[in-house]
């Protein structure tokens, strides 16, 4: 019985995700690390003029710093996720250091919004068996990606429009982050792939949307980023 369930798991994880009741194409826009004093700001403007709505992982010491930032992304109908307090380095720490450090997020995020997420996603999207377990436990779910921006790293305008181009599919998730040293290509990215998006069809939805549209599409992008660490 076991076995005939995890053939039947594995099955639904290679089927094309548009085989969803509605056949619609979806993509899910992610930020790390705000708010940014700057560009959380200007991110938001462009996803509000486009009619976009995205999911914001927010460190919470970023979130002390500017509350008005965070509280904008809640009201404009964005969707909050835990990104730790500090950005810590999640392998290197114990149990009771990860856990410390999300649930201190998790009050800062609940005093200036009135909600507490479910969703998380660690630093760097490092993982393994024992966090996994640790944020299951907390009643959290995990979230990664598939389409990795690198904007981070100041990565060129053209560069990450390319891989996205490339990359693109029907239930991708995409990494941006909100909180970089300047210059920042982020802005200029979302507003020529926004609109290259929607040309070709695609409809953005939050990150829980997205799992709501398909419950075993975070298994996918977990799977991708395990195996992409390997390399």
């Amino acid at each position: 019985m076991i076995k005939a369930v995890s053939i039947i798991l594995l099955f639904s994880l290679l089927l094309p995700f548009s085989a969803s009741a509605n056949n619609k194409k979806y993509v899910a826009l992610t930020f790390d690390d705000g708010p940014h004093p700057k560009y959380t700001a200007e991110i938001l403007k462009i996803l509000y003029e486009n009619d976009v709505k995205a999911t914001f992982f927010v460190v919470g010491e970023n979130a002390e710093r500017y509350p008005e930032l965070l509280r904008a992304e809640y009201d404009l109908g964005h969707e909050i996720g835990n990104h730790t307090y500090s950005h810590i380095k999640i392998t290197e720490k114990n149990r009771e250091k990860i856990s410390a450090e999300i649930k201190e997020a998790d009050g800062i995020i609940y005093d200036i919004t009135g909600v507490t997420p479910t969703l998380f996603r660690p630093p760097e999207g490092r993982h393994g068996k024992q966090i996994d377990a640790l944020i299951s436990g907390m009643n959290k779910t995990e979230v990664f990606w598939d389409i990795d921006t690198r904007d981070w790293a100041h990565t060129d305008k053209k560069k990450i429009i390319e891989n996205i181009k490339t990359n693109i599919k029907n239930g991708s998730i995409i990494l941006f982050h909100d909180y970089i040293t300047p210059p920042s290509p982020t802005p200029d990215v979302l507003r020529e792939i926004i609109p290259y998006l929607k040309a070709q069809g695609y409809e953005f939805v939050t990150v829980s949307e997205l799992y709501h549209i398909n419950p075993t599409y975070h298994l996918f992008s977990s799977d991708k980023m395990m195996r992409e660490n390997k390399s």
